[in-house]
């Protein structure tokens, strides 16, 4: 089924583009830039017919191609929806909205607010945890969640959209990075609108003690591990964050930092990126005290986040460390030494506190 519908997404955009540049296309456009049979290709056509993605333009006749175009050639305004993806942990998902304006992921916050209070913003990622199923709220004039289902590794969000946000449903979203599908049909004065996606694996890394006195830094080297694991196919950024742990700690090289990255990623490559970021910050840390932690998955861990406020209200210790990572079913690795494991795992109690308040010791480390 996924494959499916990725081929699908493929062949659109293909016949988007040939449309664009030569107003229409045939069955032998799309064997050429695919390379996959007529046949095949003709069986495909038949279907976005009857679906009503393109229209035929001139009918087989003879030795005459058959000639289509896309129904729908979209036009400016360029859609503001620059990706849409999910992570799923039993029946806990994450939806995953990045957007090209400030302003939209502004309104689609407040608006899915509404409905549900665990929306956040993570710079122009707009985040939404749910339970699969009926999404409990308050119905509001704009923008709807409704209901999210989970199905053979597919993510099935159920959205009603009125005004603005429709044109977005039924013209921008199609075109994110992460859609697979877009079903959607217009009831009266609202549109209602099924939108798939891939069921990923939530992927946290956090590391700390990395420099020394003379160089490097903890967040350049995370940074930089998020780029090199990004780069792999099959694994999707989804942030880079700073927080401080208790100030007064006496060994520290300036304010305590830690960092941690968050991913999204194909299930089979999960163990496959944990190998490739153990091996890249041995290479690359300045430290023999380097520590890495990693946690797989959307649940909260009550022993995790009690470990994160007493690392940011006090000092504790590897041992303390190791504890709550063994309760909370978290990964540690002792990079270079065994003290970077304290940051790293009390980096990961942060992953549900708002980008504002990861560097003010003295709030909480839960949202509001």
């Amino acid at each position: 089924m996924l494959k499916s519908l990725e081929k699908r997404k493929e062949l659109l955009g293909l016949i988007e583009k040939i449309s664009r540049e030569k107003g229409f296309f045939d069955v032998y456009d799309l064997s050429g830039a695919t390379g996959m049979p007529r046949s095949t290709i003709q069986d495909w056509v038949n279907r976005f017919v009857d679906d009503g993605c393109i229209s035929v333009l001139q009918e087989r006749a003879g030795r005459r191609r058959a000639k289509y175009a896309m129904r729908r050639v979209r036009s400016l305004p360029t859609s503001a929806c620059r990706r849409i993806f999910t992570t799923v942990d039993g029946d806990i998902v994450e939806i995953f909205h990045e957007c090209r304006s400030e302003g939209c992921i502004a309104f689609c916050e407040y608006m899915y607010a509404i409905g549900n209070p665990r929306v956040r913003k993570n710079g122009l990622i707009l985040r939404q945890k749910v339970k699969a199923g009926l999404v409990a709220g308050v119905q509001n004039e704009s923008l709807d969640l409704e209901k999210v289902a989970v199905s053979d590794g597919l993510v099935y969000q159920y959205i009603r959209t009125f005004g603005g946000p429709a044109y977005s449903l039924t013209e921008m979203m199609e075109s994110a990075d992460g859609v697979l599908e877009i079903k959607y049909t217009k009831k009266g004065n609202y549109t209602e609108g099924i939108v798939v996606t891939e069921a990923l694996t939530h992927l946290a890394i956090a590391v700390d003690d990395t420099d020394d006195a003379e160089s490097g830094a903890t967040f350049a080297l995370t940074l930089s591990l998020l780029d090199l694991l990004t780069s792999i196919e099959g694994v999707r950024r989804i942030s880079h964050n700073v927080g401080f742990l208790y100030p007064d700690v006496p060994i520290k090289t300036a304010g305590n930092a830690v960092s941690y990255i968050e991913l999204a990623v194909k299930k089979e490559l999960v163990e496959s990126v944990i190998e490739k970021a153990v091996e890249y910050l041995r290479a690359q840390t300045h430290s023999d005290n380097t520590g890495m932690a990693v946690k797989i998955g959307l649940k909260s861990c009550p022993e995790l986040l009690s470990f994160t406020r007493k690392a940011r209200n006090g000092i504790v210790t590897a041992e303390e460390a190791l504890a709550a990572a063994k309760k909370s079913r978290v990964r540690t690795y002792e990079i270079t030494g065994p003290r970077g494991i304290i940051g790293a795992v009390a980096s990961l109690g942060m992953i549900e506190c708002p980008p504002e308040k990861l560097m003010d010791v003295t709030t909480s480390i839960l949202p509001d």
